[in-house]
């Protein structure tokens, strides 16, 4: 009776594969004809799919179209113990060539960050620790021809990253994995298991999804069940029972163990004790996928004869599957240095002109700005092609080296052989190195003697790695649960923007009157020539580089547009949208939260603003307290530090106490109420028509996010000065001012100082409020919030820092309490970069300036310490990347004996290991200094410090 029900079963699941054959893959051929090909496969040894009836549509023989064949990928996963050593990704890249493999996902990759590199014709993807360590890490070495189809890369941590291939008909999701060792605890390995469940719960169901990786878990051989096949290796142990039950709960099955190899053909990972009279071999490395895509792969081995030193072998299958033909939007790139050329800026500019006549000064201001944007981008394509330095960067890969590691490959058996070649391959990557460093420096000289400060910055970049990479990040929703798919990510960032300047901002007032003259051309021309080159351009992709360029007649139809535009009060559409574009905060962002949106607009609508913002600066500067340094005409942070340094300096002189409390505001520059704007620009006398293009503005702006190569729908900004506009900072100058103005102005709170009484200091929105008792400042500090508050601002207490700079002891009872908030005291911490103390004692922020100075040199040693390059070109080099972070702040410095003795030691440092002068040569300072062209280090000190006090 079994034996009945049993073929009937049989006869069922045949009978429902013939119908989904024709139905899923549009085709028909004969009953019988589909009924061999299944009967056959089940003979061949490939098990039954678990969990569908019949095949699925991937597991199924892709029709044969128009002559092509069915596609056929190989994918695999590989430890390769450390990608951190030279030229082991080209060893990487090399065995996939000749295994012909097209993905293959890396365990211990041991690159620190994240990010994407173009190595030969493979595209590699690569998630690590963010911390700067060489350990973990997991990656993925992509051939380009299938780069194309990756539609998301996910690096979620150093032991979990994803990406998403776009295939028919449906995508994959490929997770590689790197485990915890057994020298972890099982509470990591269930943290990992955890992490890749969530991930899984956000792929849709129906897509294919393989994980592969090193699982460090051995699930043995005879433990036949629906998820994991016969044919296994050794014995299972705990870690075996964990993975079993995680591949339960998936649902997915282990490929490795349904496929029937030779224990050669098995084992993935050999044991430091494997001898020839011993073998001790395992299979920790496995690939798994949904079980109701398992026959999609129609084979899956090890290949014990890939080498790349490591103890793992690669787990290669071969998978069925069909990539979608993509076609990515790519923006047309340009060379902007190319206008550099004589030549070729005279023939711009020729042309530009000369087009710039036809410009129809009645036509709408919509087609005004739609002809000039065609125009310029017209000369862009056929004067300033894609840049050319953009091409295949030179390796110092050798086809010897190459040639070399082939060779190490055919002596694996041959241990005193194979130590041989790895030994001599080594010493061939140090030469190549060196001489690629030697052409480097070489080519920095040639750029240093034709005073190209851009060739050479970007050179020197190149060598030190100082190039800052696009770092790619996972992000979090709101519950915590990491984001998947990119539409997600979207909605996710435009609630996130929604949220973030929501606010109940009621109907735009009209503005009634003229005032205001009209725009001058000598105002264009002057705002032309103080708008900066090399910025990135907005939507309408156009650089001021072009307006540059112009001459009186052009000038004159763009003031002319200017003015249609200032006397009507109305934006064009365009120029109201806005492009975000989002930089993390630090590394590792994952949230919303801890990322800066970047606005990119429109260069046209920067130079007009521009020009309203050098109308309205004076009359703006006026309102500014002198306590407030920033964003101001000739005061910085410097001036803001030499402030405070003085002012408390003083007080502990004749031992007054200081009680200082520095002030983090909530996304203060997100906050500003758009209402209140406008009537303090009322309040001061702002002309009619300023006012209501900046309303106009504000009222009806929207703004686009970019996230990862895609638009979002248009968000609308109903709060916040605008990122990145040329009149953000005096608005918001103007707008805190009246906050302190209002909440301090009957204040008799704060330091004694020629007969008045400070209370705060001021860098844009980096606060210190100062007075002489505790209670004053508890006064100070109630008002300020309150007033900061009903402005739209409000203080965020966690990070606002308490500090009692003083000779005596001050109780520990001392507080103060912020919105109910107990406000933390601290010994230390930093303002404007530099570190303040409880002490006064400048010796600490000496110390970490050193430190940080220190990390510079070494990040570049291979510049400083090169024979290539002239003392003369060192020493620029010196002044410009550690000289500039040494010396940050130093005129706010007491220099003491000590510190000038530290610092000066420091210097020396620096010049010795220039002129590689070993700790052993007995070489006197003064000789040092003879052979730098210097003089003692107090020189730099002082006229550092004089430069400031002249300025």
């Amino acid at each position: 009776m079994n034996q009945q029900n049993g073929q009937r079963h049989r006869d069922e699941e045949e009978r429902r594969a013939s119908t989904s054959l024709k139905i899923l893959m549009d085709i028909s051929p004969s009953k019988n004809q589909t009924m061999a090909e299944l009967r056959a496969k089940y003979k061949s040894g490939v098990s039954l799919p678990i969990g569908s009836p019949g095949e699925t549509v991937m597991s199924l023989p892709l029709p044969e179209r128009d002559g092509r064949k069915e596609s056929r990928i190989k994918i695999g996963t590989w430890n390769v113990k450390t990608m951190a050593k030279p030229g082991k990704i080209y060893n990487a890249t090399k065995e996939m060539r000749r295994l012909k493999v097209h993905i293959m996902g890396i365990s211990e990759m041991r690159w620190p960050g994240t990010g994407v590199m173009d190595i030969d014709e493979h595209k590699v993807y690569y998630s690590g620790t963010q911390n700067d360590t060489h350990e973990y890490g997991v990656g993925f070495i992509v051939h380009k021809s299938f780069s194309q189809k990756i539609k998301n890369f996910i690096p979620v941590s150093e032991r979990i990253i994803v990406i998403q291939i776009e295939a028919k008909p449906v995508n994959i999701n490929l997770i590689q994995i790197y485990a915890p060792t057994f020298d972890h605890p099982d509470s990591e390995v269930e943290e990992l298991y955890d992490n890749i469940a969530q991930i899984q719960e956000k792929i849709p169901k129906h897509e294919i999804t393989i994980l592969m990786g090193d699982f460090n878990a051995k699930l043995g051989k005879g433990n036949k069940t629906d998820y994991i096949g016969s044919q296994g290796l050794g014995d299972r142990n705990e870690r075996g029972d964990m993975l079993e039950n995680f591949i339960e709960h998936q649902e997915m099955v282990a490929l490795n163990t349904f496929f029937q190899q030779p224990p050669r053909r098995l084992y993935t990972w050999r044991s430091p004790q494997d001898r020839p009279e011993k073998v001790v071999r395992n299979q920790i490395d496995f690939i798994l996928i949904n079980k109701r895509y398992r026959n999609c792969c129609t084979s899956m081995r090890t290949y014990p004869g890939a080498d790349i030193n490591s103890d793992h072998v690669p787990v290669i299958g071969e998978f069925r599957a069909k990539m979608k033909t993509t076609k990515r939007k790519t923006q047309k790139r340009c060379n902007m240095r190319l206008m550099k050329e004589p030549k070729i800026r005279e023939e711009v500019s020729h042309i530009l002109n000369e087009k710039m006549e036809n410009v129809e000064e009645n036509a709408p201001i919509e087609e005004q700005l739609e002809f000039i944007n065609e125009m310029i981008q017209n000369i862009k394509d056929e004067y300033l092609k894609e840049d050319v330095s953009r091409e295949k960067k030179k390796t110092w890969m050798t086809d010897n080296i190459l040639n070399l590691m082939e060779e190490r490959r055919m002596n694996k058996g041959n241990t005193i052989e194979y130590r041989r070649l790895n030994n001599q391959i080594r010493k061939e990557i140090r030469e190549a190195k060196e001489k690629e460093k030697t052409q480097n420096c070489l080519e920095i000289e040639a750029y240093q003697r034709m005073y190209d400060d851009f060739n050479v910055h970007r050179k020197v970049k190149e060598v030190t790695g100082r190039f800052k990479r696009r770092q790619y990040g996972k992000l979090l929703d709101k519950d915590g649960k990491i984001i998947i798919e990119q539409q997600e990510k979207k909605e996710r960032w435009m609630q996130y923007v929604e949220e973030l300047f929501e606010d109940d901002r009621g109907m735009m007032d009209e503005i009634t009157g003229d005032s205001g003259p009209s725009i001058m051309e000598n105002e264009v021309e002057i705002a032309i020539k103080q708008m900066k080159e090399g910025k990135a351009a907005g939507p309408d992709n156009l650089e001021i580089e072009f307006m540059k360029l112009l001459n009186e007649t052009g000038v004159k139809k763009l003031t002319k547009m200017y003015n249609k535009i200032y006397e009507t009060g109305i934006l064009p559409q365009p120029w109201l949208t806005s492009e975000f574009i989002t930089l993390p905060k630090s590394t590792g962002a994952k949230r919303c939260e801890e990322y800066r949106t970047i606005s990119l607009m429109s260069h046209l609508l920067k130079l007009f603003l521009k020009i309203i913002h050098r109308r309205i600066y004076k009359l703006c500067e006026e309102q500014i307290a002198p306590n407030q340094f920033g964003f101001l005409n000739a005061v910085g942070t410097r001036e803001a530090l030499f402030s405070v340094q003085v002012l408390i300096q003083r007080s502990r002189d004749v031992n007054s106490n200081v009680f200082a409390c520095l002030i983090d505001y909530k996304k203060a520059f997100d906050r500003v109420k758009h209402e209140m704007m406008v009537e303090i620009l009322k309040q001061i006398g702002t002309d009619a028509r300023t006012i209501n293009i900046i309303t106009n503005l504000y009222w009806n702006q929207t703004a686009v996010l970019k996230i990862d190569g895609e638009h979002t729908d248009e968000v609308q900004i109903l709060r916040g000065v605008r990122q990145g506009c040329v009149l953000s900072p005096i608005l918001f100058n103007l707008y805190s001012e009246h906050i302190f103005r209002e909440a301090l102005n009957d204040m008799e709170e704060g330091i004694p100082i020629n007969g008045i009484r400070l209370n705060n200091l001021r860098y844009a929105d980096d606060t210190i409020m100062l007075a002489d008792t505790i209670e004053g400042l508890q006064k100070l500090m109630t008002k300020i919030a309150e007033v900061s508050s009903s402005y739209g601002l409000d203080i965020n207490a966690s990070k606002t820092k308490l500090m009692i700079i003083s000779k005596e002891q001050i109780s520990s009872d001392a507080q103060i309490i912020v919105n109910q908030v107990r406000i933390e005291r601290v010994t230390q911490c930093q303002y404007l970069g530099t570190c303040i103390n409880e002490a006064w004692d400048n010796s600490q922020e000496v110390k970490c300036r050193i430190a940080k100075a220190r990390n510079v040199f070494n990040s570049m040693d291979s510049v400083f310490k090169s024979h290539n390059l002239t003392l003369d070109t060192k020493t620029r080099l010196l002044k410009c990347y550690v000289f500039s972070v040494l010396l940050y702040g130093v005129e706010t410095w007491t220099l003491t004996e000590a510190i000038t003795n530290k610092l000066r030691a420091f210097e020396l440092w620096l010049y010795r290991r220039m002129l590689r002068i070993s700790w052993i040569q007995k070489i006197t300072n003064a000789e040092v200094l003879r052979r730098m062209n210097k003089e003692a280090g107090r020189k730099i000190l002082r006229d550092e410090k004089c430069k400031s006090l002249l300025y």
